[in-house]
């Protein structure tokens, strides 16, 4: 750089300051040429590369692609793609623009920053969400309808599953999953279309969800020698609703038959021993019966009305069976206590009777219609009047009624 010294004194400039002395003036000159001389020299553009993403949101197998360009923009340079721990995940070649790109397939959240020799990127953050899979199998009302499922990537942790009922939340469970995969099941309590929704919300990825297809329970005809998984379905309800039987299997006896009359009359209706898809609805929102004494704790109850004898203890209805009483107020309405019991046949006949009023016992009977038909006493089914009998001592109370 050049640089001139002045021939003379600037204007204005008071030669008697400098006490006269040209050397002086020639000595300041010279200071300001070293001035000029040292200033710095206007360096070259800062190195720099840039980065972003095709895509920052994905699904698991989706790819995203990564780009930018460097500067100054020459070609054959090295550009490196780094997740966040410093792990090099992918590399390329700029071209004569200084341009590069790389496509990578992210399993999880990832951040991933450009470095070209040193030089690094602004972050870009890319968003994974899982695939979710959900089906649900065997549904049939009053049974365990069977869920399984899937989570990609593989991985453990815990999923939500919402059972859902004609679009409605019925209940909801977290599961553990492992290796990627779940399985659950759910009680189907009433009729509809039901669908299983499963959500997996893990700290390194986006929620994931998945739905199963829709299903509803079958509602089939049963009536004596029906053989199925419904005849077990049918039981384990009716059992779990306190209605007597001897057992919960495949096959429609003459049991079966017996539990479904006596449900029927509670629920006044027609009574009948089989079942049609309207026992099936009237199954899954039963009415429940109240016993008509809370007192004594134990006792039992004969509701003439309905035709059924109850099992009472502490205010609750545990037991109910289908009997006949007698032809034309035969059974007298009352409290009494049992008082004699026969264990098997008594010589009329009566199957393990316990009497409670004079000759009238509750006792089993071939013949138990579901209109009153006895001379007085209270009729029960032939399988059940052994069993009713080791279930009442002497002493114990009877409550019957209209």
């Amino acid at each position: 750089m050049r640089c001139i010294l002045p021939l003379a004194p600037p204007d204005g400039y008071r030669l008697a300051s400098m006490r006269g002395s040209r050397r002086s003036w020639v000595v300041g000159a010279v200071a300001a040429m070293f001035v000029v001389r040292l200033a710095p020299v206007a360096s070259a553009a800062d190195p720099s590369v840039s980065l972003s993403a095709s895509r920052t949101r994905l699904t698991f197998g989706q790819s995203t692609v990564l780009s930018g360009k460097i500067s100054p923009a020459p070609a054959g340079e090295i550009v490196k793609i780094v997740d966040g721990n410093g792990k090099v995940r992918g590399q390329d070649e700029t071209n004569a623009a200084g341009e590069y790109e790389v496509t990578l397939w992210p399993r999880r959240n990832m951040r991933f920053r450009a470095d070209w020799d040193g030089t690094t990127s602004d972050p870009v953050r890319v968003l994974v969400r899982p695939i979710v899979s959900v089906s649900l199998r065997g549904v049939r009302l009053f049974m365990g309808a069977r869920v399984t499922g899937s989570v990609r990537p593989a991985q453990s942790g815990r999923v939500l599953l919402q059972l859902k009922r004609n679009g409605r939340l019925e209940r909801s469970k977290r599961v553990f999953m492992s290796d990627g995969r779940f399985k659950a099941k759910f009680g189907i309590r009433k009729p509809g279309s039901h669908r299983v929704v499963a959500v997996f919300d893990g700290p390194d990825h986006l929620p994931g969800r998945g739905r199963s297809a829709l299903s509803s329970p079958a509602m089939p005809s049963l009536s004596k020698g029906s053989r199925s998984i419904y005849v077990r379905a049918l039981e384990g309800r009716l059992r779990d609703l306190g209605y007597r039987l001897l057992g919960v299997d495949r096959t429609y006896t003459h049991t079966t038959a017996d539990a479904v009359r006596a449900f029927n009359k509670v629920q006044r209706r027609e009574r009948l021993g089989s079942v049609s898809e309207s026992t099936w609805r009237a199954l899954a929102s039963p009415t429940r019966p109240r016993p008509r004494s809370s007192t004594p704790r134990y006792h039992i109850e004969v509701d003439q009305t309905k035709q059924v004898l109850y099992r009472v203890r502490r205010g609750r209805v545990i037991t109910i069976l289908h009997v006949s009483t007698g032809a034309s107020g035969a059974t007298h309405d009352g409290r009494y206590t049992f008082f004699r019991r026969v264990n098997g046949y008594s010589p009329n006949r009566l199957y393990y009777p316990v009497y409670f009023d004079g000759l009238r016992a509750i006792h089993g009977w071939p013949s138990v219609p579901t209109y009153p038909a006895s001379h007085g006493c209270v009729r029960v089914p032939m399988w059940a009047a052994k069993w009713l009998s080791r279930k009442v001592e002497l002493g114990h109370k009877i409550v019957i009624y209209h």
